[in-house]
């Protein structure tokens, strides 16, 4: 165990409530001598809840926002560093800088984190390795560290803003001669007797671009706003004069009023007692440049206050930070407002990428289940999530209580269990190893998560209703409804159409890992599914509820056999809405793939261009977005990627490339060419290598490149085309590169 015998330190204070000013940052030092003749020197540090560390006054790394949060009193997620070029032979220090986080959120909101379990100043656990031929030195956490609150960082809070008083900021507290004598010895820290310490392996979070300022507008006399035209999660970088004296405060938000003021789309309403995205700073009369450590934003535009003057050009940009995940995959087409899409979701995506699949980096930034589990395809089509989920996953096995309860929000400070939980939520459970294992050929979180599965259907099966169906929890949510939380469908129909689908994938993963059979899952997969279609399908085959996502579920989870009648019941109900969707997330995940799968791509692909609302594209043309948003209404967040499954079906059908067996052995590329789109140009990057499709219509004739990587195989199958000099829709490919011709029928 690498914090065997170590304990945290801290500074043996109590922690604050709702304090909106006086929240200060710690800050640790600790003097060590290091004989000559080290071979190398490696770092284990945790600080709760965000930490900063060095050595010689040397970041040990770029990473933000470590460590990563975690249920605290489960997992304790710590970072390795090797700091073998930083260490040097004689005198060292060693200094960490630790903020607030969620592990002390004091803030009142409507999530609890002020009552988490776990709730307490902010405290650090350290372990330094330094190697010899013979041995080696170890320096840990322990009371002959040095702490102080005295800090330039006056107030932290990751959900509200950071004050900073750069007068009291002294760069020297990181040398060997700084005077200390004022700072308070350490104190130690039981460690949570039931916490594991698990070595975080997923990507860093980090600054991952620099959005120039594109037009500064003066609104009042010391009052500027600033736009770099796109919306991120992350914050400011200022210059700050010398010149400057008066305090600075700067408020972030994704869109304005036409007035230029900020509009904050009414999600300030969660913070009654505390500032929303506000960070404040005092200058100290010489040059500084500055950014928040222990905040984050999510904005297009910067209001900032104080300024006698307008700053100067380049003085103010926008840094994008977020989990420095690599790009697997990649599409653009003819279309300029579908490649404005696409690249709104892979923004928005990113914008919530911060150790865990985050809702949005403005009002919650919190793990909201519900929102993964619909972005999860396109996830891993799109980004390198291996590393990513598979730390998630860890947080989802600490959140299930002992009676296979999972809640909405993971990590949860406890809230989230009674509201905005059920089966729309908890099926991330499910959604990620399946995913995972279909896109990678990696069973290891199948594995990892069985017993888990085995545990929540028992959960679920204990809440049946006196029909045996289930009904609790979330409902489609966030529809274009007169209400987000009011789906025209029943919730007693789509929970339990999503315990259908638990129990499928749990039969279907003891046959990929040969495990054993627990009969009465199987007998309660076909109880469920004949309960269902004895409520819910009539006399004629075709749903009871003539909903969008009622039907389009059905078929995607081949609940009746009898898919004509569902198919043409769904065809009737997307031309009453004239090709534009009418369900919420749940049914939006789940619509376009129905429709595919009745032969009808060209309605999917209709609905995902359509114009006016509700549409993607009037997110574009009435809002100018830049981020996929949370609703299709108007206000709460504009940087939300629950809405994104339509990039899966993009590449799927459009560039048509998806597995036909797991891990891309063999793959099946079904593309569907519109009427209306001249080219498309994809490649996604898997475990065989990259499987590359381009395509270029003219009239009705396509010229279709594809590459096969080496140890796959290929089934191409023409969804609206067949092969010029066969005549078919489909056919075989081994490894390699191909130029064909095609007729689109």
């Amino acid at each position: 165990m690498i914090f065997e015998n170590i304990d945290f330190i801290s500074a043996g204070q109590a922690a604050k409530d709702n304090d909106n000013v006086n929240d200060p940052a710690l800050m640790f030092r600790k003097l060590f001598h290091l004989e000559s003749g080290y071979t190398k020197a490696i770092l284990y540090v945790a600080g709760l809840g965000i930490g900063y560390h060095y050595i010689n006054g040397i970041s040990v790394s770029e990473d933000l926002f470590t460590s990563a949060t975690s249920e605290y009193t489960k997992t304790i997620w710590y970072n390795r560093y090797d700091v073998t070029n930083i260490i040097k032979q004689g005198d060292n220090t060693a200094c960490s800088l630790l903020g607030n986080g969620f592990f002390n959120e004091s803030l009142k909101t409507a999530w609890d984190f002020d009552k988490a379990p776990w709730r307490n100043v902010p405290r650090l656990i350290y372990r330094l390795d330094v190697y010899y031929e013979k041995g080696k030195y170890t320096i840990v956490s322990d009371e002959s560290w040095k702490v102080t609150d005295n800090c330039y960082i006056t107030y932290n809070q990751l959900r509200s803003g950071e004050h900073c008083d750069l007068r009291k900021y002294d760069p020297l507290w990181m040398r060997m001669d700084y005077d200390d004598s004022s700072w308070k010895n350490a104190v130690r820290v039981t460690k949570p007797p039931y916490a594991e310490f698990r070595e975080l392996i997923s990507q860093p979070i980090k600054e991952c671009g620099i959005y120039p300022v594109k037009t500064v507008k003066k609104t009042s006399a010391d009052t500027y706003l600033f736009d770099i035209g796109q919306n991120i999660s992350g914050y400011i970088r200022i210059d700050i004069d010398e010149d400057m004296a008066d305090p600075i405060t700067i408020r972030y938000a994704e869109s304005i009023n036409e007035d230029k003021s900020l509009n904050l789309n009414k999600m300030d309403r969660f913070y009654k007692e505390s500032a929303f995205q506000t960070d404040r700073i005092i200058p100290c009369g010489t040059c500084f440049t500055w950014s928040p450590k222990f905040t984050y934003h999510g904005f297009r535009y910067m209001e900032i206050s104080g300024l006698k003057k307008k700053p100067k050009k380049g003085s103010v940009k926008g840094v994008f930070v977020h989990q420095d995940i690599k790009r697997t995959a990649y599409f653009e087409c003819s279309d300029e407002n579908i490649n404005r899409l696409f690249n709104m979701g892979i923004l928005a995506t990113y914008s919530n990428l911060f150790h865990i699949p985050t809702d949005c980096p403005t009002r919650e930034k919190l793990g909201w289940t519900n929102d993964a589990r619909a972005s999860c395809e396109q996830m891993l089509i799109n980004f390198d999530m291996k590393l990513f989920f598979a730390k998630y996953m860890q947080d989802i096995y600490d959140a299930m209580l002992d009676d296979g309860a999972l809640p909405g929000i993971i990590p949860s400070s406890g809230w989230g269990y009674q509201w905005g939980s059920g089966p729309i939520s908890s099926g991330i459970l499910y959604e990620i190893p399946y995913r995972y294992y279909i896109y990678t050929a990696d069973d290891l979180l199948l594995k990892e998560s069985y017993p888990y599965f085995l545990r929540h259907l028992e959960f679920i099966n204990n809440r049946k209703n006196e029909d045996g169906l289930v009904s609790y929890g979330l409902c489609d949510w966030a529809g274009p409804y007169e209400q987000l939380d009011k789906s025209p469908v029943p919730l007693e129909l789509t929970d339990s159409i999503m315990y259908y689908s638990f129990l499928s994938t749990t039969v279907l993963t003891t046959k990929m890992l040969d495990l054993p059979i627990h009969e009465k899952w199987h007998i309660e997969k076909e109880d469920i599914k004949n309960r269902i279609i004895e409520k819910y399908i009539d006399n004629n085959g075709r749903c009871t509820i003539d909903e969008q996502t009622s039907i389009s579920m059905l078929i995607y989870y081949d609940l009746f056999e009898h898919i004509e009648p569902l198919k043409e019941q769904l065809r009737e109900n997307i031309e009453k809405h004239d090709f534009h969707h009418y369900c919420g997330m749940l049914g939006l995940r789940h619509l376009y793939d129905a429709l595919t799968k009745c032969s009808l791509s060209d309605y999917s692909y209709r609905i995902i261009t359509a114009n006016g609302y509700p549409s993607y594209f009037d997110w574009i043309t009435k809002r100018d977005a830049t981020t996929l948003c949370e609703t299709f209404q108007d206000s709460n967040s504009q940087n939300h990627h629950m809405w994104s499954d339509f990039m899966a079906w993009i590449m799927k059908n459009l560039a048509g490339i998806q597995p036909k067996s797991a891990g891309f052995d063999e793959i099946s590329v079904c593309p569907y060419f519109p009427y209306n789109l001249n080219y498309v140009n994809a490649f996604i990057n898997t475990p065989k290598g990259k499987i590359s499709v381009s395509w270029k219509k003219i009239k009705n004739i396509v010229n279709f490149s594809i590459s096969i990587p080496s140890g796959s195989k290929a089934v191409i199958y023409l969804q609206n085309a067949v092969f010029t000099e066969t005549g078919l829709n489909e056919a075989s490919y081994d490894a390699g590169d191909y130029e064909l011709v095609l007729k689109v029928n």
